[in-house]
């Protein structure tokens, strides 16, 4: 089992800026060009470990499964509990997938845990309290806790516009995509993985200065971020189930 690390999250100011990012489904390799460019990094923004009570994927499994994906690494958003201590060998990014009382919001890189139960609107600006990244998490999604964007007030850092997950994918997809680029908000993936094998099959590439936690945070921000992937197959589903 890897080593764990706590982590301190440096703040920085937030600044949406227009992204408009196309759904592809190729893996492209992380890579580092010439002094003063950008870094590329793989990282899926949304996955659940055994802290949270539908999930099956322990945290000594995150990194093994992080390289076979060729992943530069995720973030553990857990139903309600803040990831904490995390592994060290790659970037995990501690984070928390909170159920407002209108629908599922992640919070990243958040230094405390966020209520549940708040409404959607105090739940982002709670997130924003503790300096971290707000992400409206698969949103439209009539068959779970989702919310509908456009009830909103207050505008998230992001918004989710793949989750593996989404059996209706076809539908919410497009629709979360339309909201983000009307509302010029940054775009991003994630597998809302509960089971290993499913870890990696969403996935947002980001443009950073610096491979931490704070730089990622900032590329969200900024709009430096691009999401890719696609829908869990029957048998993933099936996977779960039978777990």
């Amino acid at each position: 089992m890897g080593s764990v690390r706590n982590l301190e999250l440096g703040s920085s100011q937030c600044n949406h800026c227009s992204t408009r990012c196309q759904l592809r489904i190729s893996e492209p390799d992380s890579k580092k060009y010439g002094a003063g460019q950008l870094l590329k990094l793989k990282l899926d923004f949304h996955v659940h470990t055994t802290a949270s009570s539908d999930a099956h994927t322990r945290p000594d499994e995150l990194v093994p499964r992080c390289k076979e994906r060729d992943l530069d690494g995720l973030a553990i958003t857990d139903h309600n509990v803040l990831a904490r201590e995390v592994p060290s060998e790659l970037l995990i990014i501690p984070g928390i997938e909170v159920s407002s009382r209108d629908g599922h919001i992640i919070g990243l890189g958040v230094s405390d845990a966020v209520p549940r139960g708040l409404s959607a609107d105090e739940t982002i600006l709670q997130i924003k309290r503790l300096g971290g990244v707000s992400i409206v998490v698969h949103p439209y999604d009539f068959l779970r806790s989702a919310l509908n964007p456009e009830i909103l007030t207050t505008m998230p850092d992001a918004i989710e516009v793949i989750n593996s997950a989404s059996m209706l994918h076809s539908i919410t997809w497009k629709r979360a995509r339309t909201f983000a680029e009307k509302r010029r908000l940054p775009q991003t993936a994630g597998s809302d993985s509960h089971i290993p094998e499913t870890i990696g099959k969403a996935y947002t590439i980001v443009d950073v200065e610096s491979r931490n936690v704070a730089s990622v945070l900032d590329a969200i921000r900024n709009g430096q971020v691009a999401p890719e992937g696609r829908p869990y197959h029957f048998s993933d589903r099936i996977r779960k189930i039978i777990r």
